[in-house]
Formats: C-alpha cells, sequence, structure tokens
C-alpha cells in the first residue's frame, strides 16, 4: 500500500514558531502531500507570511478562520480539510510549535507499513533539553511492552503534538470535538479511536520537539505563567468529560477528588501567586464539567 501523507498544523499567534514548524515539514525526509495551515485569525503577520509563502511552496494550503475557534476547533477545522482531499490516506497533526526531526514523517511512515489496522501513531516529544516533554506523555496500555523490540509501545491516549491518523479511523469515529476549545480534546480524540479497537502506538525513534517555554505536565497549582491560569477552566472541564466517558469508575472518582477537594487546597496552600484566579478556574471548570455534553461530528456519507 503506498502511503499517502497529508499534514494540519493550527496555528495562532506564534508565527515565528509557526515558520520553523513549516520549515521542518517542507524539508522532511518523506514527503508530504498537502499541509494544511489552520490559522485562528491570528493578528500578528500569519496571514500575510502564509498568503505569500503559498507562491513559492503549492503543497501548503492555508485556511484562514475568521474567529479563534481553540485548538479543538483548529484540529476539527483541519481534519475535515483532510477528509475532503481524497488524495491521501494520513494525516500527520500537530501544534504551531512542534518542530519534527526531518526523519520523524519517515519513522513513523516504516511502522505503519508493518501494522495493521492502524488508528494512529504518536512521535516521541521532546523538550529543548532533550528531556521528555512532560505535557505529552501518552497513556501506555496494559500491554504497553508487547511490542518494545520493534521499538513501538501501546497507548491508549495521545497528545495532538505529532501524530499520524489513519482516515480509516477518523471515517469510522469522525472529527475532535470543537466544543473542547482547548486542552483534552486530543486526549478524547485518541481514546475514541483507540475504543473503536484501531491499533495506537507511541514511535519511539519518530522525535519531536515541543517548544514550550516551561517543561511541567498541566497542572493548575504549578503553572507559571499569568495568562494561562484561566485556560485551566477547560483543563477541568474537559478532564471530567473524558473520564465520565473513557475511565474506570474508580478512576472517575479519583478525579472528582483531585478537582473538588485536593486541588482547592493545594492552591490555598502552596500556590505562591494568583491564588484567586486559579480557584475561580478551578471552580467554574469542575462545575461546567458536571454538565458538558458535547456533540460528536460523524462523517456525512457521500
Amino acid at each position: 500500500m503506498e502511503i499517502k501523507v497529508d499534514a494540519v498544523v493550527v496555528t495562532y499567534n506564534r508565527l515565528t514558531l509557526l515558520k520553523k514548524c513549516l520549515n521542518a515539514l517542507l524539508n522532511q525526509k518523506y514527503n508530504i502531500n498537502k499541509i494544511f495551515v489552520i490559522n485562528n485569525n491570528s493578528t500578528d503577520g500569519t496571514r500575510n507570511y502564509l498568503d505569500t509563502i503559498i507562491k513559492k511552496y503549492n503543497a501548503i494550503i492555508p485556511i484562514h478562520l475568521k474567529k479563534n475557534i481553540g485548538g479543538a476547533g483548529g484540529f476539527n477545522k483541519g481534519i475535515k480539510e483532510f477528509i475532503k482531499n481524497d488524495n491521501a490516506n494520513f494525516v500527520w497533526v500537530m501544534d504551531d510549535d512542534t518542530i519534527p526531526n526531518l526523519d520523524a514523517l519517515t519513522k513513523l511512515v516504516e511502522k505503519v507499513k508493518k501494522i495493521p489496522d492502524v488508528g494512529y501513531l504518536a512521535s516521541n516529544v521532546k523538550w529543548k533539553n532533550g528531556t521528555p516533554a512532560l505535557m505529552n506523555i501518552p497513556k501506555p496500555s496494559l500491554v504497553w511492552n508487547k511490542n518494545i523490540e520493534k521499538g513501538i509501545v501501546s497507548i491508549i491516549y495521545a497528545s495532538f503534538v505529532s501524530i499520524l491518523i489513519s482516515r480509516k479511523a477518523i471515517e469510522k469515529v469522525g472529527y475532535p470535538i470543537t466544543d473542547f476549545f482547548i486542552w483534552g480534546d486530543d486526549v478524547e480524540y485518541t481514546s475514541r479511536i483507540s475504543k473503536a479497537k484501531f491499533k495506537s502506538y507511541l514511535v519511539c525513534d519518530s522525535v519531536v520537539e515541543h517548544k514550550i517555554k516551561n517543561n511541567i505536565a498541566t497542572d493548575i497549582i504549578l503553572e507559571k505563567d499569568k495568562n494561562r491560569i484561566k485556560r485551566y477552566f477547560y483543563a477541568n472541564r474537559n478532564t471530567l468529560y473524558n473520564k465520565k466517558k473513557y475511565s474506570t469508575k474508580m478512576d472517575l472518582m479519583n478525579t472528582f477528588i483531585r478537582q473538588f477537594v485536593l486541588d482547592p487546597i493545594k492552591i490555598i496552600c502552596f500556590s505562591s501567586n494568583n491564588k484567586m484566579l486559579r480557584l475561580k478556574a478551578n471552580i467554574k471548570g469542575n462545575i461546567a464539567g458536571l454538565f458538558f455534553n458535547p456533540k460528536i461530528e460523524k462523517i456525512r456519507e457521500k
């Protein structure tokens, strides 16, 4: 089977990083068919840059949105564009701050050829110093080491920082949920694919760098950037949805205890600043998560 790959990159006001990301994609050892760049209504010159670069690189297809619909909405839109295009059977999905090694896609495709019924393959995401990017660590399955000698680890979910998704999986499970806005949409989507009995793996030698400022997992207590604290509304809300949908009752109960009881206590006792802002995001997200039940978009039959 010939493996044709499109890419989807979602960007918002990070032009410098977007340029590095696109440069890495354009120079991949394995050819990318089309690169859909979803511009979430950026105001930093991204639109002009993309409209200029397409004159040189016809593989790049900018999609300029009229408003910022979040990373979740951007990935929803990008994967829809991929489905419209019948030339490729896999889509490589990433944020604009993802910088793949030049052989990252080659390593993913090599594994696709050897694994039947692939749902998605995730890259090995590193921080700038080569250590694992803590916010992008996939969840291993119970039989995670069954094929470890082949350089792959069986996983249940992964992040949208470099994953290769099959068209077959998308056609079966539908699209990412736009209403998530940010955070947790990748966990939900990859969990949905895994639950649909597709095979999903981390490919150890497909390496990408995630150019995040601080290498910490999503944690409202440890968060250093004040501008990001409000986003934890989405983290808490979306986590509750994912746990209700895909986890065990025990795991869900542990999440309730952590988010409703332990996290507020930790914020009050251990956060060095912005305690009220953190508490507000925590409480509002928890309450919203009790009622959050977004619709999953399926692919319309032609």
